[in-house]
């Protein structure tokens, strides 16, 4: 990795299933001095449910796996793809389509060397039908990763090949210039085979039964009902030597007072406020800000009920002024968002950000929304309406659905919204069941890649909650993976299509915001790196 150190974790105001992800101090209290500089005290909200790279449903399990293992390519301290188990020059063939790896010297935790076998088991694995990895699909950039995974091909038949033990051969389904982000997510990471293949089902339900070969290895982990659990420094990591955090504690803590109150009597290193606790803070010398391309959206029910009706989707999706909502009720540095793919994500083949070349869509346009809204009362023989708004159970979606909850009432009159908290699974089951009206919740792009943002109103895809369908939309997602791939401006270009259509006129899903964090850092850290995407690199942190 060219000296450079990889391992990072997602940190997010989670809308979903996370509220704030805490690590630290308001000052730097008496009772943090016998606290040894090399120890990170932090705190997450959620517990989570498995160490396994191909079955994680949850950005805190995600947190935690890529936190501890790396890939063929991770990120660095500023956010930049660079290889990692990857010696970074692949041979790659003349259509870009095949790329053979050479693999550096990394170990798993037991000692054991990282292997090509190792890559081939994680990645059929992830697409094995009798896994149901909710991540599957991104295996799809893999040659017959779509067959693969729907069963109509063997395993065998996926696009990856061990040619020796540290040599791995490549086969992507479609050229793609964002191949290095690509196989930097989590779910591309191997998993040693032998470990994994003796324990069945019983990989990665505990610290006991993983292994790891990043800069941190999770110990004192038994299940998803443990409140704490550790990150130790792994001695088998090849630049462990320039990992400055030996230990990082880790408790669930649900209650963000809770949290608070620790980190100001010096028991954690880092605290990530809700946006009611902001006001608090003001002026102080350790609260600081940031944006992450987390992005919150409203996701329709297309398939039945009320908002099965395009021009009711139209009309709520432009009822709520997303700029009064980020600056007046949230104020922890989220912006608003128009359109489906978050500023920050992607550069164009020109250098310009995603968000700015493509402009903004679907803006707050209160007239325009009414006049959806009467089009709407016409085709559904109705004059006033409850719509349920599904949320999680947390402070920051109840601010926001209180907010958007206001906005709808207003601007359209009628309507009525009833917000309803729910857990995580229950949500999942009732999106599965198509028994919700419209779902409240955050999305965290896995990659660069502003394609995959789209790729949850494919047809067909598991991410799909709005269950919708629309051939041409799918036809022009498919040209943009079959046709543009070697082409990278018109790729651009397909994509921009392919999100105006969807986001404008369709609208199975409209943006609300992008996330953002206000948090409070002890003074005895020294080095925390964030990342635009809201990751945390820990092998880079340290503190004084």
């Amino acid at each position: 990795m060219n000296q450079k150190i990889i391992a990072s974790a997602t940190i997010i105001i989670g809308i979903v299933a996370t509220t704030a992800i805490g690590l630290a101090m308001r000052t730097t209290p008496p009772s943090s001095a016998g606290v040894k500089n090399t120890t990170l005290r932090s705190s997450v909200s959620a517990p989570i449910e498995t160490l396994d790279s191909d079955t994680y449903g949850s950005l805190g399990a995600s947190d935690v796996i890529s936190a501890t293992n790396v890939g063929l390519y991770a990120r660095n301290a500023k956010g930049k793809v660079v290889p990692a188990i990857s010696d970074g020059h692949p041979q790659i063939s003349a259509d870009h389509l095949r790329y053979v790896f050479t693999l550096r010297p990394f170990k798993w935790s037991n000692g054991s060397p990282v292997t090509a076998a190792d890559f081939v088991y994680a990645w059929r694995r992830l697409a094995s039908p009798a896994v149901k990895a909710r991540n599957a699909s991104r295996i799809d950039m893999i040659a017959n990763g779509y067959a693969v995974r729907t069963g109509s091909k063997p395993l065998s038949a996926l696009g990856v090949k061990a040619l020796g033990r540290s040599k791995l051969q490549v086969t992507l389904s479609t050229a793609n210039p964002y191949v290095r982000e690509l196989l930097a997510r989590t779910t591309m990471l191997p998993i040693n085979h032998n470990f994994a293949s003796k324990l069945g089902n019983k990989y990665g339900d505990s610290s006991a039964h993983t292994l790891s070969d990043g800069a941190f290895v999770v110990q004192n982990w038994t299940g998803p009902k443990d409140q704490r659990w550790t990150y130790h420094r792994n001695p088998h990591f090849p630049y462990q030597k320039q990992v400055h955090l030996k230990l990082i504690n880790f408790r669930v803590i649900t209650d963000p007072k809770q949290a608070t109150q620790l980190y100001r009597q010096g028991k954690i290193d880092y605290v990530a406020l809700d946006p009611q606790q902001l006001q608090n803070y003001t002026g102080n010398r350790n609260l600081h800000y940031s944006t992450s391309t987390t992005a919150a959206y409203l996701f329709f029910n297309t398939t039945s009920g009320a908002t099965a009706n395009v021009h009711l989707r139209r009309a709520i999706a432009t009822a709520y002024d997303k700029h009064l909502l980020v600056k007046g009720s949230l104020g922890d540095g989220a912006k608003a968002l128009n359109g489906l793919v978050p500023a920050g994500l992607a550069t164009s083949p020109q250098g310009v950000d995603y968000r700015k070349d493509t402009g903004q869509l679907l803006p707050y346009n209160p007239r325009y929304a009414n006049a959806q809204w009467q089009i709407a009362r016409q085709e559904l023989h109705i004059s006033r309406i409850h719509i349920p708004l599904l949320i999680a159970d947390n402070d920051v979606a109840q601010l926001t659905a209180t907010f958007l909850k206001g906005q709808i009432e207003h601007n359209l009159p009628g309507i009525t919204v009833d917000i309803q908290k729910t857990s995580l699974a229950r949500r999942i089951t009732l999106e599965e069941q198509g028994k919700f009206s419209v779902v409240f919740s955050t999305w965290t792009p896995a990659d660069g890649d502003p394609y995959n943002v789209l790729t949850f109103n494919e047809s067909g895809n598991l991410q799909n909650v709005a269950g919708f369908s629309d051939r041409h939309y799918d036809a022009l997602l498919d040209r943009i993976t079959t046709k543009y791939g070697p082409q990278p401006v018109a790729r651009w270009h397909a994509i921009q299509q392919a999100e105006r259509l969807v986001a404008t006129q369709d609208v199975p899903t409209a943006g609300v915001f992008q996330d953002g964090t206000g948090y409070l850092l002890s003074s005895r850290v020294k080095n925390f790196p964030i990342m635009p995407s809201g990751n945390v690199n820990y092998a880079y942190a340290s503190l004084y």
